[in-house]
């Protein structure tokens, strides 16, 4: 008789038995959370304790078991379809959908090499043939790779073969349109509520009650590379001694400006300097920011994620992680737009904007105007918009 019992997430069995009246009982963990595996697991093991087959109260374990099927795999002659059976009822971590995929990605495998192709006779350029297929999209050969490389990752870890033929094979690039990583203004003040909110419930449990806690810095800073088209190294390395936020005073659309300056750390990409006017709509933005830091003459404009010490950058990992947080909890923003993403977005929106494309060139910092080409990557609006500019 054997019943299941669940410790934590954990499922395991347990089997009874009466010596001289008295009852023993042993319980061996299955190694699974699934409860549907679990069950699976205990009609098998309990089947095979009725017809004597195995005897949990003299060194039977679970795992012992699970040794006997790999020996039975190993050897110079096991055919793909019996080595796909035996890890698709060892993925016992996955749920029903993944096991599906890896279900259909080996059929279709089975299907070109054919079901009773022994693995050890399968190559790399096998692989390779079967998933780089002209006819299938970056994203499909990708996938199809990924579903490959845990199965012979898996032959190779059960000594099913000598070594893994997936592991020098690498996926193919993905390539995302420009478009897909910029966000625009509304969809960047959802990124802001989402903060907000994020924080709010932060002060309600009590998780945050110190200021340099809530990331202050980030709508300042993240609104500054917005509308200035920073790298986030270039944002990060940012120094009060690189603002200008007087501007001209005989001039009402002076605003100021920022120098990105090529310090020891190699700053900018190219290795120019160069000036960025500030836009009026980011000037309100570090006016109070400049006041809330009371005003420095030097150190870090946006400082350590503690702030509280101005001398002490934070790093551009860590800014794009933090911004990346939130644009998935932004419910109303895709969860392709990145960090850079926001620099993509500053170029985009300038030549909407009608700026010059080599004035552009100049504020982005690019090598040339055959960069900056890439943003103009005009959609049925702008085109529609712009014919209804001229009539």
């Amino acid at each position: 008789m054997a019943s299941l019992k669940k410790r934590g997430d954990i499922y395991y069995i347990r089997f009874f038995r009466k010596i001289n009246g008295k009852r023993e009982r042993k319980a061996f963990s299955l190694g699974t959370t699934i409860k549907r595996e679990a069950e699976k697991l205990r009609i098998e093991f309990e089947d095979k304790h009725i017809r004597g087959e195995i005897d949990p109260f003299n060194g039977w374990t679970p795992q012992k078991e699970a040794e006997k099927k790999r020996e039975k795999l190993k050897g110079k002659y096991v055919p793909l379809h019996k080595a796909a059976d035996q890890f698709i009822e060892q993925r016992s971590q996955a749920n029903a959908t993944t096991k599906k995929n890896y279900r259909k990605h080996l059929d279709m495998l089975m299907k070109k090499l054919g079901k009773t192709m022994p693995v050890t006779k399968i190559y790399e350029s096998d692989i390779r043939e079967f998933c780089f297929r002209s006819d299938l999209a970056p994203a499909t050969q990708a996938s199809y790779l990924r579903h490959l490389k845990v199965f012979f990752s898996w032959l190779h870890e059960k000594d099913i073969l000598k070594e893994d033929i997936t592991s020098n094979i690498k996926p193919p690039r993905i390539p995302q349109k420009i478009s897909q990583k910029t966000i625009s203004r509304k969809q960047l003040d959802e990124v802001f509520k989402a903060f907000d909110k994020f924080y709010k419930i932060q002060e309600k449990k009590g998780s945050v009650t110190k200021p340099h806690q809530k990331r202050l810095w980030f709508k300042p800073m993240i609104n500054t590379i917005y509308y200035c088209g920073l790298r986030a190294k270039e944002a990060v390395n940012l120094q009060w001694t690189d603002i200008d936020l007087t501007g001209n005073p005989n001039d009402p659309e002076d605003f100021g400006r920022i120098y990105i300056t090529n310090r020891d750390d190699n700053t900018t990409k190219s290795g120019k300097e160069r000036v960025i006017p500030i836009r009026k709509p980011l000037k309100p933005w570090l006016e109070q920011w400049y006041k809330d830091q009371g005003e420095p003459s030097d150190g870090y404009v946006f400082p350590s994620s503690t702030g509280l010490n101005r001398y002490h950058g934070m790093s551009p990992g860590s800014l794009s992680k933090s911004f990346k947080k939130f644009v998935k909890k932004a419910s109303k923003v895709p969860n392709t737009v990145t960090l850079h993403g926001l620099r993509h977005s500053c170029a985009t929106d300038l030549l909407r904007k009608g700026v010059p494309i080599h004035i552009v060139q100049k504020i982005m910092g690019h090598s040339s105007v055959h960069v900056t080409q890439i943003y103009e990557h005009l959609d049925q609006n702008d085109i529609t918009n712009a014919i209804k500019g001229i009539e």
